[in-house]
């Protein structure tokens, strides 16, 4: 199937650098939630200290109204009481949009919906974070590639935009279509491993910034286009650049996030099973970067332009046996099974690509319906150390 590539422009936004301690504050404890006990935790941490604004907490991901939380107790226990801002009362917790709030939330949510306020921003973090299963059976030992589709158009840094939501966070679900079947939930297991080891690329990279995103099951970006106009996603359509790069017009943020590796390398994300749009083969796009990255606007993201902080990107699929039953016997992905791109964009078999697959299964279904998906891969960089 011949498939269109995505293009990338260079235009440049503003840079939200008050939001950098969001990033660098709770990486850390981004990386051990992601990855560390699932249990109910240990008592809370300390109060929040005073201040104007308060940061937004890892589990919830919406921005507290009040002063920065305590730090939070092992596992999942409850962060310490938000401090009170100047003039105002702590705040409460919140439910982000597109999902309950997490464990410990600390604040209104800042997620915001599309233009139309059709789309859902992106879940905050609900119930306990999840535990990545053992990666004994991920292939390792080979050499990750890069993709030939590159960074794709469609990376937002969590950085880039002042007034945004934070993407420091595990739960990125969501959809476009806020009434539609949201598709089957997807639990991301990514390890980070250095390709430098001499004993079978076994030695974890801790300290790495690890975005990933994807379509919702629908097969639509957040983020991009505006609805109702001539750059609005049209998945059924052969991609023919609209929208663009440059076309960051939307506030919803489903099915993109960030993770901070822990000692292990490893992060987690919860999410649907992506879906796909005509021109490209169903995929996931991983950028990583070392920790402390700054944005540079709407940029192709290289070792030249990003302070030596960039390290890999790439793209990854899934075999076609376990992709296309999926959408075969699941809503909403079933409509669309009888377009004609369906097969080839199940085929992960795009010319240049990566040719990295991630593990995975399906439990907890009825003859293939519902479940939840454990998909896994283990990723080999160079740390750059």
């Amino acid at each position: 199937m011949a498939k269109k590539r995505e293009s990338v422009t260079g235009t440049t936004l503003a840079v939200g650098l008050s939001r950098r301690r969001i990033l660098e504050g709770l990486g850390a404890l981004a990386a051990t939630t992601a990855c560390g006990s699932n249990s109910d935790g240990s008592s809370g941490g300390t109060g929040g200290t005073t201040g104007t604004s308060g940061a937004a907490n890892i589990a919830g991901g919406g921005a507290s109204s009040g002063g920065a939380p305590g730090a939070a107790g092992a596992g999942a226990g409850a962060p310490g009481a938000a401090g009170a801002s100047a003039g105002a009362s702590s705040g409460t917790a919140g439910a982000p949009a597109g999902g309950a709030p997490g464990a410990g939330a600390g604040g209104t949510a800042a997620g915001g919906s599309s233009a139309a306020g059709s789309g859902t921003a992106g879940a905050g973090g609900a119930g306990g974070a999840l535990v990545a299963p053992p990666f004994d059976m991920v292939p390792v030992c080979t050499a990750s590639k890069t993709d030939g589709a590159g960074q794709g158009p469609f990376f937002i840094h969590e950085l880039e935009k002042s007034d945004d939501i934070s993407l420091v966070r595990q739960d990125i679900r969501g959809q476009y279509n806020a009434t539609a079947m949201p598709g089957v939930e997807m639990h991301l297991h990514l390890r980070i491993l250095s390709d430098k080891s001499t004993t079978c690329n076994q030695v974890p990279v801790p300290d790495v910034e690890v975005y990933i995103w994807h379509t919702d099951a629908q097969g639509f970006y957040s983020g991009f286009g505006t609805r109702g106009t001539d750059d609005e996603q049209k998945p059924d359509t052969p991609y023919a650049g609209k929208p663009s790069s440059s076309n960051l017009e939307n506030t919803d943020r489903f099915c993109r996030g960030i993770q901070t590796t822990d000692a292990d390398g490893v992060v987690s994300f919860k999410s649907y099973f992506p879906g796909w749009y005509n021109g490209r083969d169903l995929h996931i796009h991983f950028v990583a970067f070392k920790k402390g990255s700054m944005s540079k606007g709407r940029v192709n993201y290289d070792a030249t332009n990003s302070d030596g902080k960039w390290l890999f990107t790439t793209q990854f699929y899934f075999d076609p046996a376990f992709s296309k039953p999926i959408h075969q016997k699941n809503d909403p992905y079933k409509a669309r099974t009888t377009l004609s791109a369906f097969d080839g964009a199940m085929a992960a078999d795009e010319t240049g690509n990566s040719g990295l697959h991630a593990k995975a299964s399906l439990s907890g279904d009825t003859a293939g319906v519902g479940g939840i998906i454990t998909a896994q891969i283990q990723i080999l960089l160079d740390p750059k150390a």
